[in-house]
């Protein structure tokens, strides 16, 4: 099996490239991640730069040009990779495009032997624009957010793939939901790292109940029903960290900071680590969200976590075992588990133990490696035993 792949950043996608080089499967990895960044290296991976509007749409960002600019680039930046894409595609058993980079290449490979899958990393994007508009509509700041051209680009990719690949089951059933049969939507959950062999204890005398929140500030993170869940929170010493970049809007516009928050920025590395480490639990309250990578870090830190039946969590870890799952845009929910957990340390310390485990149980990356080489092997599969006759409108 011979794989084109493409993608506008890296992400993921420089793992999966990689390991689909591992196992001798990868034709091109047609990339627009920029190659001017010290993390743009790919030893061992054909790779094909496709960065020049990608380049342009990273210097819109910088220096604030008017978010119709910016769109537009981002916009052309996935054209370009589809228009790179289309040659090696040709030359491969199974193209695999990023959401919204590859109509072009799945146009001019109808009638060929080339399986085409469409990578979302997000919900069926109707699915998406429907909850985003919600929540919009909800802090009363209008309809934004949704290049019309890209949705109607993304639609016709789908109706053209032979598959679609997701990462987890929420963002399946958003396809299923949609009409797609179920057989067509392969899960492959993104890996997460295997915890240390031992996690530092939090600092003795270290007695507050810190709630730990990472992740982009925007409103499709729903980091203002967090806010008013804390508010509602009863403890002595409570504190919350929001950790990562305000977008615009964030999303909290008009919203009260309570007392015991604290905007930490973006922090990478050890900081980031050490925030995990010191939480008493992590919640993510997002409305919409592929499959949040970030749950993954705090169990793998030993932190039990709060999160939302659309963050993907239900693929990384079981209700009430080593987190909580709850609605979406429900404070009161939010506040509930996170009461029970002030209330009940050694409950806590359980699901602290039992996310290190699970953790481990998981296989990390490399099952991840695996399963997405195989998953793919098994889709070009299926093609060729119909005999590629399958009808795509």
């Amino acid at each position: 099996m011979k794989v084109t792949y493409n993608s506008p950043n890296r992400s993921h996608h420089y793992r999966y490239a990689a390991a689909l080089a591992r196992a001798g499967c990868l034709r091109a990895f047609v990339s627009g991640f920029s190659r001017f960044s010290p993390r743009a290296a790919l030893p061992g991976v054909p790779l094909v730069r496709a960065d020049h509007v990608q380049n342009l749409y990273l210097a819109a960002l910088r220096f604030h040009a008017p978010a119709r600019v910016s769109e537009e680039l981002a916009y052309a930046s996935k054209l370009w990779l589809d228009r790179r894409s289309t040659a090696p595609a040709r030359e491969s058993d199974l193209f695999l495009c990023y959401n919204g980079a590859g109509l072009r290449t799945l146009r001019r490979l109808q009638g060929t032997n080339t399986v085409g899958v469409v990578e979302a990393v997000n919900c069926h994007v109707l699915v998406q624009q429907r909850i985003m508009r919600e929540e919009l509509d909800r802090l009363g700041l209008g309809v934004t957010g949704f290049h019309s051209r890209e949705v109607a680009r993304r639609v016709r990719e789908y109706e053209l793939a032979d598959a679609i690949l997701c990462p987890s089951h929420f963002v399946k059933e958003s396809f299923v939901s949609e009409g797609f049969p179920a057989g067509r939507v392969h899960v492959v959950p993104y890996g997460i790292p295997k915890p240390e062999a031992s996690v530092p204890a939090r600092p003795a005398g270290d007695e507050a109940f810190r709630v730990l929140y990472v992740g982009q500030l925007s409103p499709r993170k729903g980091v203002r029903y967090l806010l008013e869940a804390f508010t509602r929170l009863k403890h002595p010493r409570k504190e919350l960290v929001l950790v990562g970049p305000r977008s615009q809007p964030s999303g909290l516009e008009g919203v009260t900071i309570p007392d015991g928050v604290r905007f930490a920025g973006v922090l990478k590395g050890e900081e980031l680590a050490r925030s995990y480490r010191e939480a008493s639990v992590f919640v993510l309250p997002t409305v919409e969200e592929g499959l949040a990578l970030v749950l993954g870090e705090a169990l793998s830190h030993g932190t039990p976590v709060i999160a939302t039946v659309n963050s993907g969590g239900a693929d990384l870890f079981r209700d009430g075992e080593e987190g909580f799952l709850v609605p979406i845009r429900n404070p009161g929910a939010l506040a509930d588990k996170m009461q029970l957990l002030a209330d009940d340390p050694a409950q806590r310390e359980r699901m602290s133990q039992a996310a290190l485990a699970r953790m481990q149980a998981m296989g990390g990356w490399e099952r991840t490696d695996r399963l997405l080489v195989e998953t793919l092997k098994t889709i070009v599969e299926a093609g060729r035993q119909s005999n590629f006759t399958t009808v795509r409108s």
